[in-house]
C-alpha cells in the first residue's frame, strides 16, 4: 500500500489539497498598427474506433504588425502541442498549487533559485548563479543574476515573436516574501514541512496567522537585490535539491498589495484580484500569451540558452483521455499521457511509440526487527533473493514497473543504476543464506504474519511472493497468514509502538517529497530521523546516512549513498526491508519528439526537441 504518492500523471495523493483554480489572467494586447483579430474556432472530426468525435477548439491567433518584412528563410517558431485533460485552467501560484498540470506551468513560467535537471539528475544553477555555504553547514549564501527579469507580453512583435516587457529583475527579497509565504500556515502550502529546516519557518506554520514579527524571525534575508541569505537549523546539503522545487519559486511582492498602505492580500483574494484585471508578471523560460494558458511562448529576455528547441507550446484542453488519444493519433499532439487511454483497438504503430516513465513511488516489505522470524540478518536476506522481481512485475502489471534491488529509485539525486547495487533474484544464495541461519530451514520456522492492504493487487502480489518463497526456499504454503486491512489499519499496526498487533513483514510504499537521496536514507531508513517501523537499532549504516546529510561536495555525496546502498542491500546488507518495484507510467511520444520526461516535478519545455522536417511530413501524411 502507498503511504503517499506524488507524480506527473497521478491527482491522487493520501492527503488531498484542493487546488484553486484561476482563469483570465492575461490580456494579450496585439500590435499598436494591427487591427484586433477575432479568435478562430476550429472544429476537428476524429474517427476513432468506429466512433466519430467532433473537437471544437478555440485558437487565439498571434498578432501580426502591419508591416511584415520578407523573410529570407524560414523563421517559423517551433511548436510543440501537448494536452490537459480538464475544463478549466489549473492553479499555477507556485505556493499553493498541487496540481500536475499547475505545477507544469509554474515549471515554465517561473525561475528557481536553482532547477533539477532530469535528463542528469543534477541541480543547475538558474537565479542563483553560484552560492556557499558557510563551515557549520548552516548558512547558505546565494548570488543571484542580475539579468532575469519579471515579463509580460509587450505590444511589439519581432520576426514572428511577441518581444517580453521587462518590468524590473527578479531580486532576492522576491524569494525573501516566497519562503516567507510559503512558511505561513495560512497560505496553506502542500508539503511546508519540507521547508522546516529553515530557521523559523516550522515556528510560523504553527501561528494559526503569522505576525510579521513572526515572517521576519524566518532565517531569510536579502542581504541585497542580489544577495540572499537562507539560515537553516541544522546541517542539510539536500537543501540544494529543497530549492528546486515548485513552491521555492518567487513572486513580486507587490502582486499580493492592494494599494501604498493596506494590508497584503492573501492567495485565495489574490486569485480573485488577478481574474478582476490584476496583472501577472512571469520570470521563466516562457511566457503565456492567451487568457486561459492555451499558448506559451519562449521569453525573450531570458538569458539561459534552452536545451532543445521548442519556441512556442500549445496546450489543447480535452475533456477526456479518449480525446487526447484520438488527437495524437491523428498527429495533432505530440506526446499525451497514456495512463488512462484504452489502447485496446489501437494499431500496432501507437503500441510502438509507447514509453514508460518509471515514477518516484517504490514499493517494498518491510520486516519487524522484534519478530521471532526477521530478527536474522540471513533469513532476510534469504527472503529478499528468493523474490524474482522482474516475474512479479510482468504478471501483475504487464511489465510497466521496473524491478529494484535497492532503495533509491531512478531520477533521484544519489540514486545508483538499478542492475549495480544491492542483491537481486538470486535462487542457490537464498537457500544458502537459509541454510545458515539459525532456523537452518524454512520450515523449522514458526508462522509468519503477512500484512497487506485491502486492494485485489495487494492480495495477488502477497500471493506471488509466497508462491516464490515455497519453491526457493522450501517453505509450507501454510506458514503464511495473509491480514488483509484497510490502509489505515496498516499503518497503525506497523508502528513501531504498536506492540503486539505488529505483523511479521508487510507492504507499503514511499515517494519522493524532494528528489534527493536524503529523503529515502534520512527520512525513511535511518534508525532516529525516520519513523523506523522495523524497529532496527542504531549501527554504522546511520553514521554514513548523517554523513552523506552534511556533504556538500556532490561527488563525495553519490559515492556514500552508493556505499550505503551496499551496506544496506548487497551481499552482506542489513536488509532492513525488500525494495521490489516503482510502477511506471505510459506516455505516448510522436517520433519526432526527444525529451528528458519529469520523474518529479515540472515538464521542462525548453528541453524538448522537435524534428521539424520529419513532424511537418508526418502531420502531412495524416490528412
Amino acid at each position: 500500500m502507498i503511504e503517499k504518492k506524488r507524480n506527473k500523471y497521478s491527482t491522487t495523493f493520501l492527503l488531498s489539497v484542493a487546488a484553486s483554480i484561476i482563469s483570465g489572467i492575461i490580456l494579450f494586447s496585439a500590435c499598436q498598427d494591427s487591427q484586433e483579430v477575432p479568435p478562430i474556432v476550429v472544429t476537428e472530426v476524429f474517427t476513432i474506433a468506429g466512433e466519430e468525435l467532433v473537437v471544437t477548439r478555440i485558437l487565439e491567433p498571434t498578432p501580426t504588425p502591419t508591416v511584415v518584412p520578407t523573410p529570407v528563410e524560414d523563421n517559423s517558431p517551433v511548436i510543440l502541442d501537448v494536452s490537459f485533460v480538464r475544463e478549466s485552467v489549473p492553479n499555477i501560484d507556485p505556493q499553493t498549487t498541487n496540481d500536475p498540470d499547475g505545477i507544469d506551468l509554474v515549471e515554465n513560467l517561473f525561475v528557481g533559485l536553482t532547477r533539477y535537471n532530469h535528463a542528469t539528475n543534477q541541480v543547475d544553477p538558474v537565479l542563483a548563479q553560484e552560492w556557499e555555504v558557510s563551515g557549520n553547514g548552516r548558512t547558505w549564501t546565494f548570488h543571484l543574476r542580475d539579468d532575469i527579469f519579471w515579463v509580460r507580453p509587450s505590444e511589439q512583435i519581432i520576426d514572428g515573436y511577441v518581444i517580453s516587457e521587462p518590468v524590473r529583475p527578479v531580486v532576492a527579497g522576491d524569494m525573501v516574501f516566497a519562503i516567507q509565504r510559503a512558511c505561513a500556515r495560512e497560505t496553506d502550502t502542500p508539503d511546508a514541512f519540507v521547508l522546516f529546516l529553515i530557521e523559523g519557518c516550522e515556528q510560523a506554520h504553527q501561528q494559526a496567522a503569522a505576525t510579521p514579527a513572526d515572517l521576519a524571525n524566518i532565517g531569510v534575508q536579502a542581504l541585497n537585490d542580489t544577495t540572499l541569505q537562507v539560515d537553516l537549523n541544522r546541517p542539510a546539503a539536500h537543501f540544494l535539491t529543497i530549492t528546486s522545487l515548485w513552491f521555492m519559486r518567487p513572486l513580486p511582492r507587490e502582486l499580493f498589495e492592494i494599494g501604498e498602505g493596506e494590508e497584503a492580500i492573501d492567495s485565495e483574494d489574490w486569485q480573485t484580484a488577478v481574474q478582476d484585471g490584476a496583472p501577472l508578471l512571469t520570470s521563466g523560460p516562457f511566457m503565456p500569451l492567451s487568457a486561459n494558458f492555451t499558448t506559451l511562448q519562449r521569453n525573450t529576455l531570458w538569458p539561459i540558452p534552452f536545451q532543445g528547441n521548442t519556441e512556442i507550446v500549445k496546450i489543447n484542453y480535452v475533456d477526456t483521455d479518449k480525446i487526447a488519444l484520438g488527437l495524437w493519433e491523428a498527429k495533432s499532439l505530440d506526446v499525451i499521457d497514456a495512463t488512462n487511454a484504452d489502447l485496446t483497438d489501437s494499431p500496432n504503430s501507437t503500441l510502438q511509440q509507447l514509453q514508460v516513465v518509471n515514477q518516484q513511488t517504490l514499493l517494498y516489505l518491510n520486516f519487524n526487527f522484534q519478530s521471532g522470524v526477521f530478527r536474522e540478518p540471513t533469513v532476510r536476506r534469504a527472503f529478499s533473493a528468493a523474490i524474482d522481481r522482474e516475474a512479479l512485475v510482468e504478471e501483475v502489471y504487464g511489465g510497466d514497473a521496473i524491478p529494484m534491488r535497492h532503495l533509491i529509485p531512478p531520477g533521484v539525486f544519489g540514486a545508483q543504476p538499478v542492475d549495480q547495487v544491492g542483491l537481486g533474484y538470486s535462487p542457490d544464495f537464498a537457500r544458502i543464506q537459509m541454510a545458515e541461519s539459525g532456523f537452518g530451514s524454512c520450515r523449522l520456522m514458526p508462522d509468519i504474519r503477512f500484512m497487506v492492504s485491502s486492494s485485489d493487487l495487494s492480495l495477488l502480489q502477497a500471493e506471488l511472493m509466497i508462491q516464490m518463497w515455497v519453491k526457493e526456499l522450501g517453505c509450507a504454503e501454510n506458514q503464511f497468514q495473509i491480514e488483509q486491512v484497510q490502509f489505515g489499519t496498516l499503518l497503525a499496526n506497523t508502528r513501531a509502538d504498536a506492540g503486539a498487533e505488529r505483523p511479521d513483514i508487510w507492504e507499503l510504499a514511499w515517494a519522493s517529497y524532494y528528489p534527493d537521496a536524503h529523503n529515502w536514507m534520512g527520512d525513511l531508513i535511518h534508525c532516529e530521523e525516520s519513523e523506523n517501523r522495523e524497529r532496527r537499532p542504531c549501527g554504522e549504516v546511520d553514521t554514513l546516512i548523517q554523513q552523506a546529510a552534511t556533504t556538500i561536495d556532490m561527488t563525495e555525496r553519490k559515492e556514500l549513498y552508493r556505499e550505503i546502498e551496499n551496506m544496506l542491500f548487497g551481499d552482506e546488507g542489513i536488509t532492513p526491508l525488500i525494495p521490489l518495484y516503482v510502477r511506471g507510467d505510459p506516455i505516448l511520444v510522436q517520433n519526432w519528439l526527444t525529451f528528458p520526461p519529469a520523474r518529479f516535478g515540472g515538464e521542462q519545455y525548453d528541453s524538448y526537441e522537435i524534428i521539424v522536417d520529419r513532424k511537418e511530413l508526418e502531420r502531412s501524411r495524416s490528412q
